[in-house]
């Protein structure tokens, strides 16, 4: 058992190692930060020619002429450690709410097997009672995790102004909790909790109502899960990219402070003046990313990129 889980967890971090440029480069994204000019270009359909960023792997290319080939593994370690945590907890809070509930579930089952299955109402207690549980095992994950999340995004974004502040796991926990105490490390996490609610919520309705409705194949029930989690997340990305924004905002870090970025007083603060700008989207896609001129300074590279268009007008 203990075997199985350490291939697992180990297996889950080597994932997570690679794929890490681009969760690096979308995290930058996020925060503003566009070092490239926009392209001009067509619309696919309508062939109207617009201006928009390089893509992702273009994006990519530039943190690496930069800072090299192991530049772009900027904060992969503090990412492993909270991806890691975080699983660790919800795995062991689910494992044990699930044995102390094994033995007075399985004896209601026993005694009506298929009036559960008939029963909206019965469903539904089952699915509120399930998801709770799993809600529960999620945020203790996710509030554990927390503080390396924060590391990391920041870890990140002292590409922009080339900082050294957080090299290293320990100097970054000394220098949160020098400049921002206990409550530094949970940047950004009310507004976290609130998309991951959402997402387990919605994503567990969506996948058992498709599942006992829609689909009976049970190969093809097996994906469901999967499918209705993509589609949720489009939903709630406003909350990941606001929880990204606020582990920066105001801390200390050049593109966390005016007027690369405008200070905010709190998560609502930065989620309402998103929502003005019409930037709630800012950083999920990662090919077409339609250039916006901002009503402040975009980060450093961006900033030309304002001036070159407006003299490419005239």
């Amino acid at each position: 058992m203990v075997a199985l889980a350490v291939v697992q967890y180990g297996s889950g971090a080597a994932i997570t190692a690679l794929l890490h440029p681009f969760g690096y480069a979308k995290v930058l994204m996020q925060v503003g930060y566009e070092p490239l000019l926009p392209e001009l270009t067509k619309t696919f359909f309508l062939r109207k020619e617009v201006y928009v960023y390089p893509n992702i792997f273009k994006y990519i290319g530039h943190i690496k002429k930069v800072d090299g080939f192991a530049g772009l593994y900027r904060g992969v370690l503090p990412r492993i450690v909270a991806g890691t945590l975080g699983n660790l907890v919800q795995y062991n809070i689910q494992n044990r709410i699930k044995l102390s509930q094994d033995k007075k579930t399985s004896k209601e089952t026993e005694k009506s097997p298929e009036k559960i299955d008939e029963d909206f109402v019965a469903w539904l207690k089952a699915f509120a009672k399930e998801t709770s549980e799993d809600t529960v095992s999620r945020c203790c994950g996710v509030i554990v995790s927390h503080p390396f999340h924060v590391i990391m995004v920041r870890c990140m974004v002292q590409f922009i102004g080339r900082e050294t502040k957080y090299d290293s796991i320990f100097s970054s926990i000394k220098e949160i909790y020098d400049r921002d105490g206990i409550l530094g490390f949970f940047a950004g996490l009310i507004p976290r909790l609130i998309g991951e609610v959402i997402a387990i919520w919605l994503t567990s309705f969506l996948t058992q109502v498709i599942n006992k409705y829609m689909i009976q194949e049970k190969d093809l029930q097996s994906y469901t899960g999967a499918a209705c989690g993509l589609v949720v997340s489009q939903f709630t990305y406003p909350f990941t990219l606001v929880t990204n924004i606020m582990a920066v905002n105001n801390c200390g870090l050049i593109a966390g402070e005016f007027p690369h970025m405008p200070v905010y007083s709190s998560w609502l603060d930065c989620m309402r003046s998103l929502s003005q700008e019409g930037e709630l989207k800012r950083g999920a896609s990662a090919f077409w990313r339609a250039y916006k001129p901002r009503p402040y300074p975009t980060i450093l590279g961006s900033a030309y990129g304002n001036m070159y268009l407006e003299k490419k007008r005239y």
